[in-house]
């Protein structure tokens, strides 16, 4: 019986030197804990190596999109060779292991910079960004059914074609974006609502806060059985929130109407309905900020939630400012029931690279 060594070269981070540790095969995983050094300093620590499945090359301005347990990786670039990314890729986070997407017909183009959502609950809307030939409008849609891209035809008027803007899913099927930088670097102040049901921009409106490369994340609108605000819009009055436009008819998710005037499937209704979006820190096109900001979901109105880093500020008790940050939104940590903290991780300034944790809790 014949054979051949091969010296392969790892990815990533690598375990200490070490013997007498312990492995065992799951898959096309090994898995490795413990063991001791000849100092002799004993291990506790667990590690995996991947010796198949899917391979990531580094890349930044990609995003994450979680659709049910599955997280979807698209787009980004490699800023030394300038290579962009249009591949798909997914993390099933039962087993926490990569796969390709193999998807049928069209795909977007390479980008980077862009902003995506989990739309419907079973689909990825992606919407501008920065390709070869710089900032991006358009809008595209994968749908985990039919394993497949779409490039709707969109109505209502667009928003300026953009790279480093947020976008949030404030209901299940409408997108707010905000801000980020256009044409000539230009760094922008708007918001905007794409309504997925009728493949429509339905609003633009300006504010007083340009920012690109900062963050967003959704403050979900009270529950229904909760006990309405005096003066809050609701869905109820009027019909179903966020239909713009008499006699128009909403669309499926692969872009063609829907037959008889019927909606697609929505575990929401459209509008927003009194969701706020948090806003954090980016760069204005004069500093680089860390104030935070607050959008009404439904009016596109904005506030000063809390301004930056202040000289009154304890040291230690107030995140520097930072731009290319990222943030999400979790439940707060000892908090009673409904309450969300912003996890904001990371990002740079003119002074620094960063990799602290900083928590957010809305009073």
């Amino acid at each position: 019986m014949g054979g051949q060594w091969q010296l392969v070269k790892t990815d990533g981070l690598a375990p200490a030197p070490r013997g007498a540790h312990a492995c065992v095969a799951l898959g096309t995983r090994v898995l490795v804990f413990g063991g001791a050094d000849r100092a002799p300093i004993t291990l506790n620590d667990l590690w995996v190596l991947e010796t198949g499945g899917c391979k990531l090359l580094p890349r930044s301005g990609a995003t994450l999109t979680a659709i049910g347990d599955l997280v979807y990786l698209f787009g980004g670039t490699e800023p030394v060779s300038g290579l962009c990314f249009n591949e798909l890729k997914v993390l099933d986070t039962n087993t926490w292991t990569w796969s390709d997407v193999q998807t049928e017909g069209s795909q977007p183009p390479p980008r980077h910079s862009h902003c995506s959502g989990c739309l419907a609950d079973v689909c990825l809307i992606v919407y501008g960004g920065a390709g070869y030939q710089g900032p991006l409008q358009d809008v595209w849609i994968y749908n985990s059914l039919q394993n497949s891209w779409n490039r709707p035809v969109v109505s209502g008027e667009q928003p300026a074609a953009r790279e480093m803007h947020t976008g949030c899913m404030i209901d299940s099927t409408t997108l707010l974006v905000y801000g980020g930088r256009g044409a000539e670097f230009k760094v922008l102040c708007d918001a905007a609502l794409f309504d997925a049901r009728l493949m429509k921009w339905t609003a633009i409106e300006p504010t007083p806060f340009s920012r690109c490369a900062h963050s967003s994340v959704v403050l979900p609108a009270p529950r229904p059985d909760a006990q309405p605000v005096a003066g809050t819009a609701t869905a109820a009055a009027g019909g179903e929130a966020g239909i713009s436009g008499a006699g128009e008819q909403p669309q499926q998710l692969d872009g063609s109407r829907a037959a008889g005037g019927e909606e697609p499937a929505s575990s929401s209704g459209g509008g927003g309905g009194a969701c706020r979006v948090l806003m954090y820190g980016g760069y204005s096109g004069e500093a680089v900020e860390g104030d935070i900001l607050q959008i009404d979901g439904q009016t596109l109105e904005i506030e000063l939630v809390r301004r930056g880093p202040r000289e009154s500020d304890k040291g230690g008790t107030v995140p520097p400012v930072r731009f290319a940050h990222s943030a999400a939104l979790v439940p707060a940590p000892g908090g009673p029931e409904g309450a969300y903290a912003m996890v904001v991780f990371g990002g740079v300034n003119p002074r620094e690279d960063m990799n602290d944790v900083a928590v957010w809790v809305q009073g």
